[in-house]
């Protein structure tokens, strides 16, 4: 009889990663993508906004977007205990929660969320999605998100069982129809930072 071997949950995994100081390797490899999308999603702003990363890891990416000038606030939420610990040393100053993605609730709608390699660790996206629809957006607020795990990058579809983690496999398609499926509008999606060796990372934009 095969043994199933338990899932390894992804907040611990990424704790542990904090611990091991991959933390900082992970905001290196993905800065390109997340470049890529903070300039489609704050460039065209002409009004201050305010901003929440979820997935936050080490906070890298709220305090890069805390620099612009137009960035009223901005705030990061993980699940992962050592990434906010890491993230409140960089940034004693910061705003970061640890919390579970799924129940949190800012106290305040924002005008901007972002995620990179964050939904498919859950086990229905979607659900993710439409809490933040509902629940961390402001009207008119936007949701910019990055996946390099998708169906069109058969590179990425051994990482679950790399890893030992749950992830959920979608397809660019089935991405943008969950983004629909929540209430976004005028969504669109591109490959971010795409090379020879790199499929790119999967970007889905949305807007309420």
């Amino acid at each position: 009889m095969k043994i199933v071997k338990e899932k390894t949950k992804a907040t611990d995994l990424f704790s542990s990663w904090a611990e091991e100081g991959k933390d900082q390797r992970m905001a290196k490899t993905h800065s390109p993508s997340v470049q890529e999308m903070i300039d489609y999603v704050i460039t065209p702003q002409t009004e201050n906004f305010s901003f929440i990363d979820a997935g936050c890891g080490n906070g890298w990416v709220v305090r890069k977007v805390a620099q612009d000038n137009r960035c009223r606030f901005a705030a990061g939420v993980d699940g992962a205990k050592n990434m906010i610990q890491q993230a409140n040393a960089h940034d004693p100053n910061g705003n970061y929660h640890c919390n579970d993605l799924l129940s949190w609730n800012p106290e305040m709608k924002v005008d901007i969320v972002h995620s990179m390699e964050v939904l498919y660790y859950f086990k229905d996206p979607l659900e993710l999605i439409n809490a933040i629809s509902h629940n961390w957006l402001k009207p008119g607020g936007k949701l910019i998100s990055g996946v390099d795990f998708y169906f069109e990058n058969p590179k990425s579809h051994s990482w679950p069982d790399d890893l030992n983690v749950h992830m959920t496999l979608l397809s660019e398609d089935q991405w943008l129809s969950a983004f629909k499926a929540a209430g976004f509008k005028n969504c669109y999606s591109w490959l971010a930072n795409k090379s020879n060796d790199f499929n790119g990372t999967l970007c889905i934009y949305g807007e309420l």
